[in-house]
C-alpha cells in the first residue's frame, strides 16, 4: 500500500513539474541565418565597382612607385648578402643607402596608405550606408534574422558548417543593382 500511495504521489509531482515546466518555458522565436561575401560587393556592386575603378587609377602612379622602391630595395639587399666584389667602404655606403631606403619606403607604404583609407571612405561611404539599409530591408522582407559576413566566419572558423543556401550573397546583390543602378560609366 505503501508503494502505491508513493508511486502515485511521484507520477503526481512528475506530472505537475511537466506540465508547470511547460506552461513557463518561453517560445524560442525561429532564427533564418543569411551570409555575405561583403568583399564582392567591391566587383559586383556597380556602383561600387565604379568607385574603386577610379580608385584604383588615381592611386596607379603611387603603386607603381612603390614596387620600383621595393624592386630597388631587393636588388641592393641581394648584392649586400652576395658581398661580391665590394670594398668595405663600398658595402657601407650600400648599407647605409639601403637602410635609409628601407625607412623612405615604409613611410611612403604608411602615407599611400593613410591617403587610400581616406580616399576609399570618401568615395564608398554614402554607397555602403545605402547598402546597409538596403540589406535590412531585404533581410526584413524575406525574414532573415541573422546575417554573417562570409569572410569572417572563414577567417575565424566560428562556423563548422553553413548551408549553401544560407549564402545570400548573389541574390542580394541583384536585388540592390536593380534598385540601384549603377551610372553609365564615362
Amino acid at each position: 500500500m505503501r508503494n502505491i500511495i508513493l508511486s502515485l504521489a511521484l507520477m503526481l509531482l512528475g506530472g505537475t513539474t511537466s506540465a508547470f515546466a511547460q506552461a513557463a518555458a518561453p517560445q524560442i522565436p525561429k532564427m533564418k541565418v543569411g551570409i555575405v561575401d561583403i568583399l564582392a560587393f567591391r566587383e559586383q556592386i556597380g556602383e561600387l565597382k565604379i568607385k574603386y575603378d577610379k580608385l584604383q587609377k588615381e592611386f596607379a602612379t603611387l603603386y607603381q612607385e612603390l614596387e620600383t622602391l621595393q624592386g630597388t630595395l631587393a636588388a641592393q639587399e641581394k648584392t649586400l648578402n652576395e658581398n661580391k666584389g665590394l670594398t668595405p667602404q663600398q658595402a657601407a655606403k650600400l648599407s647605409a643607402d639601403f637602410e635609409a631606403g628601407k625607412k623612405d619606403y615604409q613611410r611612403k607604404v604608411e602615407d599611400t596608405q593613410t591617403v587610400a583609407r581616406r580616399r576609399e571612405t570618401e568615395e564608398t561611404e554614402a554607397i555602403y550606408d545605402k547598402l546597409s539599409k538596403f540589406l535590412d530591408q531585404y533581410c526584413t522582407k524575406n525574414g532573415i534574422t541573422t546575417v554573417f559576413d562570409a569572410r569572417r566566419l572563414q577567417e575565424t572558423g566560428v562556423v563548422v558548417f553553413a548551408s549553401q543556401n544560407a549564402n545570400i550573397t548573389d541574390e542580394f546583390i541583384k536585388a540592390y543593382n536593380a534598385a540601384n543602378p549603377a551610372p553609365a560609366a564615362k
